[in-house]
C-alpha cells in the first residue's frame, strides 16, 4: 500500500511538472508572436514614410503650371485676371526731408526723374489697387511724368501740379484725381486722400498727405465715372521670357551708380539670394518703405538717358525732360547688365525696349525700375562689383 502510494504520489509530481513547462512555453510563444507583432508595426511604419518620401519627390518633379492670369507690368501669376484693368500712376514725394515714404514698394513698376532743384520725384505704377494700403507723401505732377503714364493708360494720381502739367492735363482731357485743386468733398470726407496724422507729427504739412487706401481709389474713380478697363487696342508694355526660364546679359557687374545730380545719386545693388537689385539712394542710404520696413529691390532695372534742360525763364527754374523719340540706356537683370535703345513714338505710346542687334527686349518677370536720367549723366554711370553697406 504503500508503494503504491508513493507512486502515485510521484506520478501526480510528474504530470504538474509536465504542465507548468507546457503553460511556459506558450506563454514565451505568445510573447515572442506579441514582439514580432510590434516589428512588423514598426515596418509599416517605415512603408509609409518611403511612401511620404515618394510622394514628396514626385510633387517636386512635377512640371511647372503656368498661372491662369498673369499681371501686365510684372509678368507675375496673380489670383485674378487683370490682363484689362486700367493702371493706376501716383505721384510720389522723394526729397530728403519728405523720408520715408509710405506704400512705395506696392508699385509694379517706379518710375524716378528729376525735378526743379535737382531733387527727384517718383512716380509709382500699380494695376491691382484694390487692396493698395497707404502711399505718399503724395505731391504735384510735372508734363513729363504724364507722358510716360500716358504709355501705360493710368488714371493719374497727385497733389496738385506745374502751369504745363494743367495744361497737359486739360489738353488731353486726362483721367486723374487731385489731392489738392477739386472737391473737398471728395478727398477729406469721401476716403480717398487724408494728411496722415502720424506724418503730421514729424513733417512740413506739404509732405503729409497720402492716399488712404485702394478702397479710397475706387470710391474717386466712380465718383468721376472713369473708365476702368484700358482702350481698345491698347499695347502690351513689355515682354518678358518664357515662365521658368531666366534672361542674362553680356557683362557682369553687381554694382550700379547712377548719378541723378549733384543732389541725388542712386546705387543698385545686386544678391545672388534674392535674384534682386536693393536700392539705395542719396549717397548709400536704405531706400526703405516706411510702412513695411523692408529695402526696395527690384528684378529688373533700367536706366534710361535723355535730353534734360532748365526751361528759360520759369520762375521756379523747372525743367523739360524729353520723353519721345529714342535715346541710349542700360538694362540690369541678374546681376548682368547690356545697352540698349529705348524708343517712344509719341507721348501716349509705350516705351519699347532694343538690344544694339535690334531684337526687342525680353525682361525677366518681376518688378521694375526705370531711371531717367540727364544725357549729360551718362558717362557718370558706373558698374562694379564692388559694394560696402553704410
Amino acid at each position: 500500500m504503500k508503494k503504491t502510494r508513493i507512486a502515485l504520489l510521484i506520478s501526480f509530481l510528474l504530470a504538474a511538472l509536465l504542465i507548468t513547462g507546457a503553460c511556459k512555453g506558450k506563454d514565451k510563444e505568445a510573447d515572442t508572436t506579441a514582439k514580432d507583432k510590434d516589428s512588423e508595426k514598426i515596418e509599416d511604419t517605415t512603408a509609409k514614410d518611403k511612401e511620404t518620401d515618394a510622394d514628396t519627390t514626385a510633387k517636386e518633379d512635377e512640371p511647372f503650371v503656368i498661372p491662369e492670369f498673369v499681371n501686365p507690368l510684372t509678368g507675375l501669376g496673380t489670383e485674378k485676371d487683370l490682363s484689362k484693368k486700367r493702371p493706376v500712376s501716383i505721384m510720389v514725394n522723394n526729397i530728403g526731408v519728405s523720408l520715408p515714404q509710405e506704400g512705395i514698394s506696392q508699385a509694379d513698376i517706379l518710375y524716378e526723374c528729376l525735378a526743379e532743384g535737382g531733387i527727384t520725384r517718383l512716380m509709382m505704377i500699380t494695376t491691382d489697387y484694390d487692396d493698395l494700403t497707404k502711399v505718399g507723401s503724395v505731391r504735384s505732377a510735372r508734363d513729363y511724368y504724364i507722358d510716360y503714364a500716358d504709355g501705360y493708360d493710368c488714371i493719374f494720381v497727385h497733389a496738385g501740379g506745374s502751369t504745363y502739367a494743367y495744361n497737359t492735363f486739360n489738353a488731353r482731357g486726362t483721367n486723374r484725381i487731385d489731392g489738392v485743386n477739386g472737391p473737398a468733398a471728395l478727398y477729406y470726407t469721401y476716403a480717398t486722400f487724408e494728411r496722415d496724422p502720424e506724418r503730421l507729427k514729424q513733417f512740413a504739412t506739404e509732405h503729409t498727405l497720402v492716399v488712404k487706401n485702394g478702397e479710397g481709389l475706387k470710391k474717386a474713380i466712380e465718383y468721376y465715372g472713369y473708365r476702368t478697363e484700358k482702350n481698345a487696342g491698347y499695347e502690351k508694355p513689355m515682354n518678358f521670357v518664357d515662365f521658368e526660364k531666366t534672361a542674362t546679359l553680356a557683362n557682369k557687374a553687381t554694382h550700379a551708380k547712377v548719378v541723378m545730380s549733384n543732389y541725388q545719386t542712386v546705387d543698385f545693388v545686386y544678391s545672388e539670394d534674392t535674384g534682386l537689385y536693393s536700392r539705395y539712394q542719396y549717397n548709400g542710404q536704405k531706400h526703405i518703405d516706411n510702412s513695411t520696413g523692408e529695402q526696395l529691390a527690384f528684378k529688373n532695372v533700367l536706366v534710361l538717358f535723355t535730353y534734360t534742360a532748365a526751361i528759360p525763364g520759369d520762375d521756379k527754374a523747372r525743367i523739360d525732360i524729353g520723353t519721345t523719340g529714342s535715346g541710349s540706356g542700360w538694362y540690369l537683370t541678374e546681376g548682368t547688365y547690356q545697352k540698349i535703345t529705348w524708343k517712344k513714338e509719341s507721348s501716349g505710346a509705350v516705351l519699347k525696349y532694343y538690344f544694339e542687334d535690334g531684337t526687342e527686349v525680353q525682361f525677366n518677370r518681376g518688378k521694375t525700375m526705370i531711371n531717367v536720367v540727364p544725357t549729360y549723366n551718362e558717362s557718370a554711370v558706373k558698374f562694379d562689383n564692388e559694394w560696402k553697406d553704410k
